[in-house]
């Protein structure tokens, strides 16, 4: 009788009754639907975790797994390449563009009075239809006083650079680190509040050694592994 439930949760995960990062009914719930025992309950549940399905949480329940993609960092970090390269469904909306003053850190990282004016694009990366990345991407208007225009043309920051003239760009520095999303973040990313987030805070100079560009991206921690690739960086 257990398999038979297991089997039943299973087509609704498939069939995305269930969707990824959905929380199934409580074991209590389950015994009720399917008049057996709590014990035949937890084989069902015991055999989605085993298969990958989904996960328990002690005190939070049960959740269908998100489907979760490497994210190498390199000396050339592209998530748009990382995403075809894993033959993945991706596309990029872009939340907005906007120029102004930058915040205190960004500034600072740049070694530029706090005064200065930037420009921040903020992205969203999606992943086989599921949220994967929220991402915010800061440049010197100064250096770069055309991005905005170009961008909105091209919607790609590469394509936008090399219309510009700068034909490659390198990542120097990437700290990384991981706290609860915010309630704003979660509704983004769709995910639950107990899920933390991975950011990672990048730093891309130019090939002549000139800071380029600041980005912070917002990652679920259940649909993203951080891998660090050495193999390209120099010494």
């Amino acid at each position: 009788m257990w398999l038979a439930i297991a089997e039943d949760l299973e087509r609704a995960i498939h069939e995305r009754v269930l969707n990824p990062g959905d929380k199934l009914p409580t074991e209590h719930m389950l015994v009720r639907k399917y008049f057996v025992t709590r014990h035949m309950v937890r084989l069902a549940l015991n055999r989605l975790v085993q298969r990958g399905l989904v996960e328990s949480h002690q005190g939070r329940g049960t959740f269908v797994c998100r489907p979760n993609m490497a994210f190498p960092i390199r000396q050339r970090t592209r998530f748009g390449e990382i995403a075809q390269q894993a033959h993945v469904n991706h596309k990029y909306e872009t939340r907005s563009i906007q120029i102004g003053r930058m915040p205190p850190p960004v500034a600072r990282e740049f070694g530029v009075k706090l005064t200065a004016i930037g420009v921040c694009l903020e992205r969203l990366s999606v992943v086989d239809g599921q949220p994967s990345a929220l991402a915010q991407h800061y440049f010197l208007e100064k250096r770069i006083p055309k991005f905005a225009d170009t961008y909105n043309k091209f919607q790609s920051i590469t394509a936008t650079l090399k219309e510009l003239g700068i034909v490659d760009y390198v990542r120097v520095r990437t700290h990384i680190i991981s706290r609860l999303p915010t309630n704003e973040e979660a509704s983004i990313l769709q995910m639950p509040r107990h899920v933390p987030l991975i950011i990672t805070r990048a730093i891309n100079h130019d090939v002549d050694g000139n800071m380029l560009e600041y980005g912070e991206a917002r990652m679920a921690a259940d649909r993203i592994e951080i891998v660090i690739d050495t193999s390209n960086f120099n010494n």
